[in-house]
């Protein structure tokens, strides 16, 4: 297979689960040592929040309390018990193994007990992806074994009509060939011979169009998958880190539901890859039909010489399905961020990262387009 392993020597595959592990992981080095020394690159970001967001509750407690002594009202518990839930949430905001709150080295955290019930759904979501990826990763090797036979019998073929070409282009063989078998005789010799080597050069054009369509399906697909992931590793970057403060703010009377409104988009966004593996199922499903098609395409083709031959004169695309099946994987994936709003009531719909998604599989479909379009002229 290291020959036959004609996709992988472009860069890409139809599965790259160890790129994926790594996106989704991005997030780990808000307190990665490793990453920039004795903190991570946006931990001190995230400590400043916090103390921003935990010195803002104290002023405001302070001042509701301050307010009842001066109207010689009793203390309001319940009204003094917001900013208290809100200083009990900061302190379990991130893990206090890496904070030093809390007077505690547990890593359990706040982020963790909302992300749970998501995850829980989100492994299932994985499993019956992993599930389907399995058999789409046999098929895989199965439909590039059968290319590169393909491409070994027309090496072989191609070799051939190179030497017909080459024998009927020697003027001393023409003679002596003349000779014996007459004039008649050569020319139809030359006719089959010119006719073979146009046949080869034009379906070994196809033949390359192909495996470039091929790697184009591919590269459209792996590029909507990553760019899903990877917007939500912003969003979830950016709601983890800033979040303290917007739970701050919700003790102002106008921005009162700013801590339901900030747990609605965690939960959204965390609900990203639940969906994107939701789909990608059905996605996933998707190639095992179009890839099917294309080994049962590819074993005709490389059952014997004949049939080989009869491919070469009637060349066509074999990847031709699967770059279909790959703009539709892109548009569906711009389903993701839907389908995770959809999931908490009321949950908003992450423009953002629909309208990227939208404009990468626009630009794909260009981009795909204007590629073939230039080799087929």
């Amino acid at each position: 297979m290291a020959d036959g392993n004609i996709l992988s020597n472009f860069g890409i595959n139809l599965l790259e689960e160890e790129i994926d592990d790594v996106i989704f992981q991005t997030n780990e080095f808000l307190t990665d040592a490793t990453f920039t020394g004795a903190q991570g690159p946006f931990w001190w970001i995230l400590q400043m929040c916090m103390a921003l967001a935990a010195l803002f509750a104290i002023i405001m407690t302070a001042g509701m309390a301050y307010k009842m002594m001066v109207k010689h009202e009793p203390l309001d518990v319940i009204k003094l018990f917001r900013p208290l839930a809100v200083s009990l949430v900061l302190c379990w905001w991130y893990p206090p193994a890496d904070t030093g709150m809390a007077g505690s080295g547990s890593n359990w955290c706040f982020l963790d007990f909302l992300s749970y019930i998501p995850n829980c759904i989100g492994s299932y979501t994985h499993d019956l992806y992993q599930a389907e990826a399995a058999q789409i990763s046999d098929k895989f090797e199965e439909a590039q074994e059968l290319i590169f036979v393909r491409d070994t019998m027309y090496t072989n073929l191609q070799a051939q009509a190179d030497v017909a070409h080459t024998g009927t282009s020697d003027p001393n063989l023409i003679e002596a060939t003349m000779e014996q078998t007459g004039v008649d005789e050569v020319t139809s010799m030359e006719k089959d011979a010119a006719k073979l080597w146009f046949t080869s050069l034009t379906s070994g054009i196809v033949v390359g169009i192909d495996k470039i369509i091929m790697l184009i399906a591919l590269v459209v697909f792996r590029i909507g998958w990553w760019a899903t992931i990877y917007c939500q590793q912003i969003l979830l970057g950016m709601l983890t880190i800033f979040g303290p403060i917007q739970w701050a703010f919700s003790l102002l009377p106008k921005w009162e539901g700013a801590w339901a409104k900030w747990i609605t988009r965690y939960l959204t966004v965390h609900f990203y890859g639940a969906m994107l593996y939701f789909v990608g199922f059905y996605v996933l499903l998707l190639f095992d039909i179009v890839l099917c098609i294309q080994v049962e395409n590819l074993t005709a083709i490389t059952a014997s010489e004949q049939t080989m031959a009869a491919y070469l004169q009637n060349s066509f695309f074999s990847a031709g399905y699967l770059m279909a099946a790959s703009i539709v994987a892109l548009k569906c994936l711009n389903l993701v961020p839907d389908l995770a709003a959809w999931m908490i009531p009321e949950g908003d719909t992450a423009f953002s990262t629909r309208n990227f998604g939208e404009g990468v599989a626009q630009q794909a479909k260009m981009t795909a387009t204007g590629a073939i379009g230039t080799m087929t002229r």
